[in-house]
């Protein structure tokens, strides 16, 4: 009960902070929403989470303002979403697009977008979260505290290294090497699968992580590699687009229910334009970061032949088996049909 309070106390606190720091020169509003993320605002999150901001701002002005803090200003994503939880004003709320898989704790359903190889491009990815069943995997959040507003994109993921070669070979070429993975018990099997150890770290820790040789390698979408600079300390990146790297856009439950249906309806209509938009920003991302990252000349970038890639994906079945039971395996079948069809 003690941690808690303190919790609650802290979230409080970093609320209070936030509000003097933006209060100077904005105009008054009857509700702010302070959405808090952990990336570059040069992102398709980052992007999107501006779009939304201004959306709101121009159409709500008075009655709605949106404050946007980029690259952990406010917090990571593990604490947002616990201060998420605890706050319990009506006026000021906290939003967030943490990855997926941070949601794990809350909604077991949503480690189906960890899995390995499950989606064979983005379409899939989209053709999952515009259907209903998607619904089923975001409805547990609300008893936590939260409510699911929308999936936003960043991209398929390509594996980067610091070593003679670049990752193709299984487990060969995974063997001995640490790999930095988000905190995910499904990305910390499919490393394992392919013959590397894990390693959890926070997002901001990365860069330096790769740079001093804590880890040798990680995995991300393009936006992150080519914005975090992650190209400039490994040697290869493979091209392995072996699983999706989405978020999911949450706002505290209470701050939400609160609101006037009114005003709920046309922040509904903004996150809905704003996703149309973080979809364009991540496809320009998965051509144009690619192409920045090759251009700069750090690491070599290779395509994953067809061939390797159903070895990779071969050997990384047993994953989805394991997790068969946390997300569900009926769950499960539902979106095998939905991405079959």
């Amino acid at each position: 009960m003690k941690n808690i309070r303190f919790g609650a106390v802290c979230a409080a606190a970093a609320l209070a902070v936030a509000g003097i720091a933006w209060s100077g020169g904005a105009q008054a509003a009857e509700y702010v929403i302070k959405l808090s993320h952990v990336v570059s605002p040069q992102t398709p999150k980052g992007k999107a989470a501006d779009i939304f901001a201004q959306l709101v701002n121009e159409r709500l002005q008075g009655k709605v303002r949106v404050e946007v803090f980029p690259s952990s200003q406010l917090y990571d994503d593990n604490k947002v979403m616990e201060a998420m939880r605890l706050s319990r004003s009506k006026t000021v709320g906290l939003m967030a697009a943490p990855s997926l898989s941070k949601f794990v704790k809350f909604s077991g359903q949503l480690q189906a977008f960890d899995l390995p190889f499950l989606f064979d491009s983005i379409g899939d990815v989209h053709k999952l979260v515009d259907h209903p069943v998607a619904d089923k995997m975001t409805d547990p959040l609300k008893s936590k505290g939260l409510r699911a507003l929308g999936f936003w994109d960043n991209g398929m993921k390509v594996f980067s290294i610091k070593g003679p070669k670049p990752l193709m070979d299984v487990p060969d070429d995974f063997n001995g090497m640490k790999f930095r993975i988000q905190s995910s018990d499904v990305h910390s099997e499919m490393i394992k699968a392919l013959g590397g150890t894990p390693q959890k770290l926070p997002f901001k820790e990365v860069y330096t992580a790769l740079g001093q040789g804590v880890v040798d390698g990680q995995e991300n979408a393009w936006s992150n590699v080519y914005s975090k600079k992650f190209h400039e300390v490994q040697d290869y990146i493979t091209v392995s687009n072996h699983s999706y790297l989405g978020y999911l856009l949450v706002v505290s439950e209470q701050f939400w229910s609160n609101l006037p249906a009114e005003i709920r309806t046309e922040l509904e209509k903004a996150v809905k334009e704003a996703t149309m938009a973080n979809r364009r920003f991540a496809a320009e991302a998965d051509s144009g970061d690619r192409l920045k990252v090759e251009q700069a000349g750090f690491a070599k970038v290779v395509d994953m032949p067809v061939e390797k890639r159903k070895a990779w994906r071969q050997v990384t079945m047993s994953v989805e088996d394991k997790f068969r039971d946390e997300i569900g395996a009926d769950l499960l079948k539902e979106i095998h049909q939905v991405l079959d069809n």
